[in-house]
């Protein structure tokens, strides 16, 4: 007594379409967030890499200050004193740096990076303030630590900060 198992009228295949149409929408998510992911990290890479060389160069015009003095500043990197160059016992001398950060003279744009040094001195001890900033409008790098922060009224677009001091000993 076997009985035949009798189908009710149509097919599997509307089923079959609609685990494809789930699998294919899963697979979109899925890709969408994979891309999605790639470009996060690009723009991450590209903002330390910035960053980096922001540094470098800040570190490169401290050492150059240090050693040569306002002189170095002007003759090897292209610094020039800013038209309000007074602040407090101290000058501020500034440059235009290319997009990766080296010194680009008067060559370049209105919308370039720059960097700040304020120099002041105090007796036998003079100080240096390097800031690094980025164009406005570009996306801000930020960096903090005791070294180097965020000025809050920067606008967003200081990259860096270092402060630098060093000791001049009078000739006697």
């Amino acid at each position: 007594m076997k009985r035949k198992v009798e189908r009710k009228g149509g097919s599997s295949s509307g089923l079959f379409l609609m685990e494809m149409i789930v699998v294919v929408f899963f697979f979109v998510v899925c890709a969408s967030q994979c891309i999605l992911a790639f470009a996060t990290s690009e723009k991450m890479s590209r903002q330390g890499r910035d960053l980096n060389q922001a540094v470098t160069m800040a570190e490169s015009i401290a050492e150059v200050w240090k050693a040569e003095g306002v002189d170095g500043l002007t003759k090897r990197l292209g610094f020039s004193q800013e038209n309000s160059g007074e602040l407090e016992g101290g000058l501020v001398y500034f440059a235009k740096l290319d997009e990766q950060w080296q010194p680009a003279g008067e060559n370049v744009g209105e919308d370039v990076r720059m960097a700040r040094v304020e120099i002041r001195e105090e007796g036998e001890i003079s100080e240096a303030v390097v800031v690094m900033e980025n164009p406005t409008g570009s996306p801000e790098i930020v960096y903090r630590g005791e070294a180097a922060e965020l000025l809050p009224d920067s606008g967003g677009k200081v990259v860096f900060l270092l402060t630098v001091k060093k000791y001049e000993r009078s000739q006697k």
